[in-house]
């Protein structure tokens, strides 16, 4: 592919990060990757595999590697992966089942450190999704969330029963590497004093909250309001559930692709 623009003006590099197991990504996500080529022309869209994941702890993060490659589930791996590319690399990071529905540019244009998006306002361990990540190469939140996973991960692996489970317990897949980790990072680099970081309100890129589509609208269930931003519902209807979020930047279906068993992505 050609090469990206130049970066935006904050220093943020004009390539989207995607990541799946292999080069063979489910066809289900071709519309929503495209999504992301037509509304950012000039953007280089790269997809991560898990070799190439690999390669790049073992290339420029090797002091990472024992944890790594001890965590139990290909999900937290994927989760370390994508905070790699924003440090390393810089960009955007988006998951598969996310879909474009403005440009970026002008959101991001301003930033000069890591940029992360909240779901919700309420102080939660999981308003801070990693499903979508911006940053120009180098910032040093990612450095920190970084040395927070090997910490709950050498803590867990210690003293924790949850990593003996099979299959590992979402609680401590998502405290160890996922959106609970990140909540906490977050917080304790407020604490420490550093600024680097903007958080993106509510609604600006995750116009949904996961908990509205996950409990209690799964297949066979009634429709409701919800339901036609759920693409294994009956009520599925991509156009209405966008129609919702004029103000939004991307919406994500929250399609867990990784399973619920924390084995794949």
């Amino acid at each position: 592919p050609p090469p990206p623009s130049a970066p935006l003006p904050g220093g943020i590099p004009r390539v989207i990060h995607q990541s799946w197991r292999t080069a063979d990504v489910p066809r289900q996500v071709d519309a929503w990757r495209a999504s992301w080529a037509r509304l950012h022309p000039g953007w280089r869209l790269r997809l991560w595999t898990d070799a190439d994941n690999r390669a790049l702890v073992l290339a420029s993060y090797p002091w990472l590697l024992d944890t790594y490659d001890a965590l139990p589930a290909a999900v937290m791996r994927a989760d370390v992966a994508r905070l790699l590319y924003m440090h390393h690399v810089g960009g955007m990071y988006a998951d598969l089942d996310f879909r474009a529905l403005k440009p970026f540019d002008p959101l991001l244009a301003p930033a000069t450190g890591a940029v992360v998006g909240a779901m919700v306002g309420d102080d939660w361990d999981q308003a801070l999704p990693n499903a979508w990540l911006a940053s120009p190469p180098g910032a040093d939140f990612w450095l920190f969330a970084l040395h927070h996973v090997v910490k709950m991960a050498g803590a867990f692996a210690l003293h924790g029963a949850a990593r003996c489970a099979v299959p590992p317990r979402w609680d401590w897949l998502e405290g160890t590497t996922g959106p609970a980790m990140l909540f906490h990072a977050a917080a304790a680099y407020k604490a420490a004093g550093r600024s680097n970081l903007t958080i993106l309100a509510p609604g600006v890129v995750y116009p949904v909250d996961w908990r509205a589509t996950q409990w209690g609208q799964g297949p066979g269930k009634p429709a409701d309001e919800w339901s036609a931003c759920r693409p294994d519902h009956a009520g599925w209807d991509e156009a209405a559930c966008v129609a919702k979020f004029p103000g939004a930047y991307a919406v994500t279906y929250w399609a867990h692709t990784w399973g619920p068993a924390g084995d794949g992505r």
